[in-house]
């Protein structure tokens, strides 16, 4: 089986050359074959794929610029995230817990991403799945996910996208893995993004971040939020009380945390940067987390075949018109734009 990479034909093969319904050569650089699509989204497509050069042709993941943003500009600005990101895995190296880079391509004037296949489910299915996470689940997701951190912003990256479906539980050892780094950037480096626009999520972004200025911290916040809304199984924004200005998580669980993951859940989630966390060594410190825990088993329900949605491309990009706004407001307009278009939004 072989699909086409043309946008425009998606057609599903036999095992030859070229497609046979558009003539398009169905192997990308003679080397990786497409067999099905896992996702797609307003940036492009994955594919599930095999590794023809290697003997035991390997899964491996295709990804696909083909972006939908109306406007050259928008389009343009799409492409340099895509390639930021083949540039920021390259930089980081390798990580046992971030999928390896094969390799970044252009072929038919479109570009690609190819990278290591991780079999399992994002933790947004799995909350889904199996209903709200207990302590014993964040705390182990904390001693996961704090040492990757460490090591992205020890290279000077900052991720700029921590939520649940960008981090992946890998089925064969439970292992956490963070996938898409297309919203990274480099920290000593000018952002791609010109002044007020937002990289990210807007449910999980930092305020900070959402004035276009990005810190390590940003990312502990966004963590932060991750953990509440996978702890309560509420939606970021319905966790927040604009009134008070302040998060009312505690609020909303149906069994209480120990003190000290509360107490370091709410230092993660300090509106103001100077007193959150700075480093993710400081909050596994302050979790007592000296070794990272074993993962602990979790109940996965049998998935269909290679329906890996886990790999749906999928960025908030917003622009909003005003220069200094006050925290409370910007999360009242986060949650309007989010409510109303919840897969990406420019607003002038």
């Amino acid at each position: 089986m072989s699909k086409c990479l043309n946008p425009d034909c998606l057609q599903t093969n036999s095992k030859t050359t070229f497609c046979q319904k558009c003539g398009s050569k169905l192997l990308l650089t003679d080397r990786y074959r497409a067999l099905e699509i896992l996702g797609q989204g307003g940036f492009g497509r994955t594919f599930l794929a095999v590794d023809e050069h290697k003997p035991s042709q390997p899964y491996c993941v295709i990804k696909q610029f083909l972006p939908q943003a109306q406007g050259t500009n928008n389009q343009e600005k799409a492409g340099e995230l895509f390639k930021q990101e083949a540039i920021q895995l390259e930089h980081l190296g390798k990580h046992q817990q971030i999928p390896e880079l094969f390799a970044y391509l252009i072929q038919d004037n479109r570009q690609y991403l190819v990278q290591e296949y991780i079999e399992g489910q994002n933790l947004a299915q799995e909350l889904a799945q199996t209903g709200a996470f207990s302590e014993a689940k964040i705390i182990n997701l904390l001693g996961d996910l704090l040492p990757i951190l460490a090591f992205i912003h020890q290279k000077q990256v900052i991720h700029r996208d921590i939520k649940p479906e960008n981090i992946i539980r890998r089925k064969s050892d439970n292992k956490l893995f963070l996938v898409d780094f297309g919203a990274a950037k480099a920290a000593t480096r000018t952002a791609l993004a010109v002044t007020g626009t937002v990289i990210g999520s807007a449910q999980y972004t930092a305020p900070e971040q959402a004035m276009g200025k990005p810190t390590f911290a940003s990312d502990l916040y966004s963590l932060g939020v991750t953990c509440i809304h996978l702890l309560t199984n509420i939606e970021p924004f319905d966790l927040f009380d604009v009134s008070e200005g302040d998060w009312v998580w505690r609020n909303h669980l149906k069994v209480k945390v120990n003190n000290t993951l509360g107490h370091v859940l709410d230092k993660l989630l300090q509106l103001g940067t100077k007193k959150r966390f700075q480093t993710a060594q400081e909050v596994l410190e302050a979790l007592q987390l000296t070794v990272k825990p074993t993962s602990q088993p979790t109940p996965q329900p049998t998935p269909q075949p290679h329906n890996r949605n886990q790999y749906q491309p999928n960025f908030i990009n917003v622009k909003f018109g005003w220069g200094g706004a006050s925290l409370s407001r910007l999360f009242v307009e986060f949650k309007r734009l989010y409510r109303t278009r919840p897969y990406g939004v420019n607003v002038m």
